[in-house]
Formats: structure tokens, sequence, C-alpha cells
């Protein structure tokens, strides 16, 4: 036990680490929880230059069995927690179904540009208050000048910097800007309220870029296969200049698609004969894989000119099931844990 001067510094020591833990859950829990939950694509929201694009929709997964399950099961324990240290130490309302939407993209693949990519979040939680909040307090700790999170902008559209790798841009009905790099978060925020070229001004991965009413998944990229190392079970992808995958869920079924754009007619045809020498393999390889045997069963390939396309449907109600099944299963070895 420490008694004397020791003490009061030591608490106030903890105080600080668990302020610096409130205000860094904030930006981490709004990814996790926009990497299942999003609204529609906005093409004028994405720079012109962007090469891959990521996005969920919260609206269309939260209409689906699936999601719903994932919901109850996942994502309301999961980010309770959360939200109860955010309103203790911030006195902050941190609600996950408050997050209207979120997409990443970016224009580089690998090398010392990985981290380059920018998150949006489309949300109506006071952000601001939030972080304002962080600020006052770790002021409060004497750690106004060299505390983790720094407020580098002020007026309408604040910047603030967390532990000077992460910066987060806010601005009046925008998406909120999440990036690893400053000049890539204000890029972005130039493309929101600025005016910069946006991506209908790039119509090709534009057209591309998109999906049906019915999914709540988007995957888009083009230029990958020379720009990043594929590994040897995945060549096909060296084959294709652009990918778009997708899924949802209708008629009472999980419908997930891969569309693989190639150089030619021919090269398709040509992927198209790795794939399905790909499958024949696992499925001779995997005789006892009963969910696997499955899954290819379950599977189309096709060719439309330049175009592979992979199709997956699947039963929602079991893909429901498995997922009750699995949070339950870890909830139980949690609560078993020593």
């Amino acid at each position: 036990m420490q008694t004397g001067a020791g003490a009061p510094a030591a608490k106030r020591k903890h105080r600080i680490k668990t302020l610096m833990n409130a205000w860094k859950i904030l930006p981490l829990e709004l990814a996790l929880a926009g990497t299942v939950l999003a609204g529609p694509l906005q093409t004028a929201h994405i720079a012109a230059d962007a090469r891959w694009v990521l996005h969920l929709d919260v609206e269309a997964l939260l209409d689906t069995s699936v999601g719903q399950a994932l919901a109850r099961e996942a994502l309301d324990p999961k980010f309770a927690e959360a939200a109860v240290k955010l309103k203790r130490e911030l006195d902050f309302d941190f609600d996950w179904r408050r997050i209207r939407s979120l997409t990443l993209y970016g224009a580089e693949y690998g090398g010392p540009e990985r981290l380059r990519g920018v998150m949006l979040i489309d949300t109506d939680m006071d952000l601001a208050a939030g972080f304002e909040a962080a600020l006052q307090k770790q002021a409060a700790l004497g750690r106004a000048e060299d505390g983790d999170l720094q407020r580098l902008e002020d007026g309408p559209q604040p910047l603030y910097c967390i532990k000077e790798d992460l910066y987060v841009a806010l601005q009046p009905d925008a998406p909120v800007v999440v990036g690893k790099a400053r000049r890539t978060a204000l890029k972005a925020r130039s493309v929101l309220v600025g005016g910069a070229p946006n991506l209908n001004t790039a119509p090709g991965f534009a057209a591309f870029a998109t999906a049906n009413r019915d999914n709540f998944l988007l995957v888009a990229a083009e230029g990958f296969s020379d720009a990043t190392p594929v590994p040897p079970k995945a060549r096909v992808l060296k084959m294709a200049e652009g990918l778009r995958c997708t899924l949802g869920e209708a008629a009472g079924e999980v419908r997930a698609s891969l569309a693989l754009n190639a150089k030619s007619a021919e090269t398709a045809q040509q992927m198209q004969q790795v794939v399905q020498g790909m499958l024949a393999l696992m499925s001779l390889s995997q005789v006892e894989n009963a969910d696997l045997q499955k899954l290819i069963r379950g599977l189309r390939v096709g060719v439309n000119d330049r175009q592979l396309v992979l199709d997956l449907s699947l039963p929602a109600a079991e893909v429901a099931a498995k997922i009750i099944a699995e949070e339950r299963r870890k909830s139980s070895l949690k609560q078993s844990a020593p």
C-alpha cells in the first residue's frame, strides 16, 4: 500500500490513464460499430482518386434476420460496456444504433501508404461535445499541453489528434473523418465540405462500386493485382483488374456475390477454369467437412464477357442460427474462464 506523497501521485496517474482509455474508446467503438453498420454509399463523399472502397449499410442489415441476430447477440452486449464507461468518464451518451454509416476508402495499396486510407462515419451523436469534455478533464489533470488528446484546429470544423497518430475531423452536416495521417484526413474533409473532386468524376470506378438495395456490404477495388502481394492459393486475383463483392439478404436467403473484371474474355474463361479446379480439389480433400461441402454445392461460377462472377446463396435462418450459437458459445467460454 502506498502512503505519503506517493499515494496522491499514483491516484492522479491512475485517473489520467482512465481518462485516456475513455476517450480512446470513442473513435474505436465508432469504428467497430461501423464495421457492421452503415447507410447507403455516397460516391460524392469519396475522393476521386480512390482505388478501393469498403462500405456497410445499417438500415439494410438491421432489416435482415442475420442482422437482427448479430445485433441482439453480439453488438448490444459488446457496446453496452463501452457506453457505460464513456458516460461515467466523459458524460457522453454513446449509442451504436445512432451510427448511420461507415465507409473506408483509399488510393494506395500496401507499402508505406498502407495506413493512409480514411474512414467516414455518419452519426448524429455529438462527438465534439465528447472530445471537448475529454480535453477539459485532461486539463484538470494537468495535461492540457502534453496530453494524448489535442485539438489542432478550432472553429466549426475542429480537428483532433489522438496520440499523434490518429486524426479526427468534425464538420457540420457531414460524416466524421478518421485517418492515420493528417494530410489524408484533411484531404477527405475537403471532399466532404470543400468541393474537392469526388468519385462521381471517375465514372468507371464509381459505376463498379455500386450495390442494390438488398445488400448491406460492398467492397470494390481496382488496380490491386500489381500493387499487392497475392497468396498462391488466390492467384486468380492476379489475373483480375478489379473486383466487387456484395453481401445481402433477400427472399429468406443470404446472398454473396464476387465479380472479378479480367483483361479479356479469354482471361475470364481461364479464371473460371482455375476457380472450378480449386473448388474440385477442396471438395475432394475435405469430404468430412459438411459445412464446406454445402458451401461448394451452393456456389455458382459463371462468365459474362470479361467478368467472372461467383454467387453463393444460403438459407438466412441457418446463418442466423449459426451466429446465435457461436456468440452464445463464446459467451459461455468467457463466463467459465478463471
